[in-house]
């Protein structure tokens, strides 16, 4: 008596979220180094990759092509908050510097020198107050994304932006203070244009930014 063969059983398919696995871990350490002064300053590379691969591995999750959701979305919020503390940290540190700056004593001005053919002595020139400085923030979006900006102690400030849209925020200062510029994909998708970021300090550039996933730009006096 014979039997028919058996059809093989195929093994159901394991998808795998390699990304989000890493950006956990990136946000995981980098949130804890961003609590340490100084030393913290390693967290910044860290905390920036972890929130790109948890958005990243996010999107992979909701379009069925990888699992682990929950992991890539922890990478995300993990990333989120050490970003943040590394901005106030270095924010506080600026203004710190900034402040002390500030409080020394300005050099005495030169003795005027008289001149040999002239009647009377000129007086010497004193020093002209320093004005205000002007910076300008600016974005341009290839997908939706979400733009976050600090400057000195201000609180973070956010919105969102649609597709194609440019964005500016200028802003005026007595004293220069450490800002920051972040742009982040909300629909992102493989093969989609880069998002930019920029920073201009009285008329010069200071840096600019581009990344298809998030572009972050940070000035420091």
């Amino acid at each position: 008596m014979s039997y028919a063969p058996m059809p093989p059983v195929s093994a159901p398919v394991q998808y795998k979220n390699g990304l989000g696995t890493a950006g956990f871990v990136l946000g995981l350490v980098g949130l804890i180094f961003a609590f340490i002064p100084i030393i913290g300053v390693v967290a910044w590379p860290m905390v920036i990759l972890g929130l790109i691969f948890g958005i990243v591995g996010t999107l992979r999750a909701n379009r069925g092509q990888a699992s682990n959701k929950g992991l890539a979305i922890t990478a995300v919020v993990l990333s989120a908050i050490g970003l943040l503390i590394c901005v106030i940290w270095t924010a506080a540190f600026g203004k710190a510097v900034s402040d002390t700056a500030n409080g020394l004593p300005a050099p005495a001005a030169p003795a005027a020198v008289a001149d040999a053919g002239s009647d009377a002595a000129a007086a010497a020139p004193t020093a002209a107050a320093s004005g205000k400085h002007t910076i300008v923030l600016e974005v341009t979006t290839a997908a939706k994304s979400n733009v976050q900006w600090n400057s000195g102690f201000t609180a973070n400030s956010q919105e969102v932006l649609e597709k194609g849209k440019t964005w500016r925020q200028t802003l005026s200062m007595d004293d220069l203070a450490f800002t920051s510029v972040t742009v982040t994909a909300v629909d992102f998708k493989l093969g989609d244009k880069d998002n930019t970021c920029k920073i201009t300090v009285d008329g010069k550039t200071v840096v600019e930014q581009h990344n298809s996933v998030g572009a972050l730009c940070t000035y420091q006096p």
